[in-house]
């Protein structure tokens, strides 16, 4: 065997071998046989899963006779991602009195070590039987056990929640994978996945062709998951840069490159993304860090126009951040126009490197 052939051998198998941290990863271990939905949120779900918070999340196995079986349950129709069971929970329900919620939630083999990256990774699926489909789905890694007394939204914001500004679409019919690259402080021992957000930030959409005539269902959203992982990918990374600089410090101005939007728009083009991650790659190493994002424009149009897209297109540098995760409250944008252009000259290569967008770290 030739030596690459060997070094991508023995890569194949480490990652193979990788420890998944989750216990009974794909719901397929059982007490019991389910028959139908949960009525409790005492005790196991299913060996490893418990629920944090007195909502009572479902399980499903084809072992089932009842209305609890794979693929066709009480909540709809669907094979498991793999093997032959999964689980299922409330994500959001229509109520005019309360919110209502359901979490899973399971210790893991060991708690995460300090600085190392985690992959984070589940497949989620909303029920066919759903009459709502919603935008988003999160995870809480925490040192602390939860057994809280109520079952509306969790009390602790999610450590990751992933939001689409497309609201997800019942019709594909498949599984979607949920990843996510975790950055441990050290200690986390919990993983709680579920719907983190309230009623007024969860956006929401009612299914006019569901079919479904389940009435548990008929003013909610209900996912299914599966093939839950923790596991880890690397020991304490080292900080991220920007393309173009070796080292990012606080209260300094960099201008953000590879950046493009539409033609004048705030749209942002598909070759911005690869330098964004790097961006958020930053803002999740340094916890505590703020960032303001400044929009600047050329000189063509007038100083309204030209304020107005600036602004914009600081907002979508910012969208861009807080929908792969990062707080809000660490993000700042500005608009300054065409008030403050880096060189001056009405040739079009002045132009372009005076449109730009600027970050500056806080700490």
């Amino acid at each position: 065997m030739r030596a690459g052939a060997c070094l991508f051998f023995l890569a194949i198998v480490q990652q193979a071998v990788a420890q998944n941290l989750v216990s009974n990863s794909g719901f397929e271990k059982h007490d019991k046989c389910p028959g139908s939905f949960n009525y409790s949120s005492k005790g196991e779900l299913a060996p490893g899963w418990f629920s944090p918070t007195t909502g009572t999340p479902d399980m499903f196995h084809s072992c089932s006779i009842g209305d609890a079986g794979v693929p066709t349950n009480w909540a709809g129709y669907s094979k498991a991602y793999t093997g032959s069971g999964y689980a299922g929970l409330y994500a959001y329900i229509v109520r005019g009195y309360k919110t209502y919620r359901e979490y899973l939630q399971s210790q893991l083999q060991v708690p995460l070590e300090a600085g190392a990256k985690y992959q984070i990774e589940f497949y989620f699926k909303l029920s066919s039987n759903s009459k709502y489909s919603i935008d988003r789905i999160g995870f809480l890694l925490t040192d602390s056990t939860y057994s809280i007394k109520n079952d509306e939204v969790f009390p602790a914001p999610a450590t990751y929640e992933r939001t689409n500004r497309e609201i997800y679409n019942r019709g594909t019919g498949l599984w979607t994978r949920f990843s996510y690259v975790h950055i441990a402080n050290g200690g986390e021992k919990y993983l709680i996945i579920g719907n983190f957000s309230d009623d007024q930030k969860t956006r929401k959409q009612l299914i006019p062709n569901s079919q479904s005539t389940e009435p548990m269902l008929a003013t909610a959203a209900y996912f299914y998951i599966d093939d839950v992982k923790v596991i880890k990918v690397g020991d304490s990374p080292d900080a991220p840069v920007l393309t173009g600089y070796p080292e990012i410090r606080t209260d300094e101005d960099y201008v953000l490159k590879n950046i493009q939007f539409k033609y004048n728009d705030f749209a942002l083009v598909d070759s911005s993304y690869p330098e964004l991650k790097k961006l958020v790659d930053i803002m999740r190493f340094h916890k505590t860090w703020k960032v303001v994002v400044s929009g600047h424009t050329d000189d063509v149009a007038s100083d309204e126009y030209n304020l107005q897209l600036s602004l914009q297109r600081a907002g979508s540098v910012a969208d861009y951040l807080i929908n792969a995760g990062i707080d809000p409250s660490r993000v700042k944008t500005q608009g300054f126009g065409k008030q403050l252009p880096l060189v001056k000259g009405k040739d079009e290569a002045s132009r372009a490197t005076n449109r730009r967008v600027e970050l500056r770290f806080l700490n």
